[in-house]
């Protein structure tokens, strides 16, 4: 049986339950401690090449930084993919050996859902772009979010050189893939249709830590055995 969850419950310190979270799914990788609303502290990993030698002292660091001890954790929230494949296996391993650890629960978000949670309350539907090499895209189309963004089915992987064909105005364009194929898209795509802002494109800890929260409170843990990275391809 998974352990349970509850938002609301208070920990031995009379704080709201605490959360980690851990996104290594790009080349800028991030971790977040939460409690309750309150962000206690996020750091940034920027080379998925030196995820593995530096993500368990990152959380160490940012344990001590905000005055907690892995006693306190109640739940743990990791970036499922798609993305860079050694940096999902490092972060979701992680993930997995402190839920296993701890007898946390454990929450699998969506990193195109998470990217587009960083753009809310958008009036137009969103388009979330990630790189999957070769000239392909991950491509995730979401109705513009509240609490958890609404996905208009499944995420795919295709072609660059199809967007021009998918994506029209009204629309809002987010995530990694516009720094990778920014001028394809600006030569092919309407002038009409919005770009978020740079330091939006990018997954954030603390993004999968509130979207993690309300996955737990709706009763959607996942047992870390089951969980495996959503790559969209084979692994190489």
């Amino acid at each position: 049986m998974l352990p349970s969850f509850n938002a609301k419950r208070k920990t031995e310190n009379g704080k709201r339950s605490l959360i980690l979270a851990l996104d290594t799914s790009t080349d800028k990788g991030s971790l977040a401690l939460m409690e309750g609303d309150r962000l206690l502290g996020e750091y940034s990993l920027h080379s998925p090449g030196t995820y593995l030698q530096h993500l368990l002292p990152a959380v160490e660091d940012l344990f001590q930084a905000a005055g907690r001890t892995l006693h306190h954790l109640e739940a743990i929230a990791v970036s499922q993919g798609p993305g860079n494949f050694t940096g999902l296996r490092i972060g979701l391993a992680t993930a997995k050996g402190l839920a296993w650890a701890l007898g946390c629960p454990l929450a699998a978000v969506p990193t195109l859902e998470a990217l587009a949670a960083q753009v809310p309350c958008q009036p137009h539907d969103i388009a979330v772009l990630m790189d999957a090499k070769r000239q392909e895209v991950y491509l995730g189309l979401f109705k513009g979010p509240e609490e958890l963004p609404t996905a208009q089915g499944e995420p795919q992987r295709l072609p660059v050189s199809d967007l021009p064909s998918l994506l029209r105005p009204p629309l809002l364009l987010t995530g990694p893939g516009l720094e990778a194929y920014g001028d394809f898209l600006k030569q092919h795509l309407s002038p009409e249709i919005a770009w978020a802002p740079p330091d939006l494109r990018h997954p954030q800890a603390a993004t999968i830590a509130r979207l993690g929260r309300l996955r737990l409170e709706q009763g959607l843990a996942v047992a870390p055995q089951q969980l495996t990275p959503a790559y969209l391809r084979p692994a190489l």
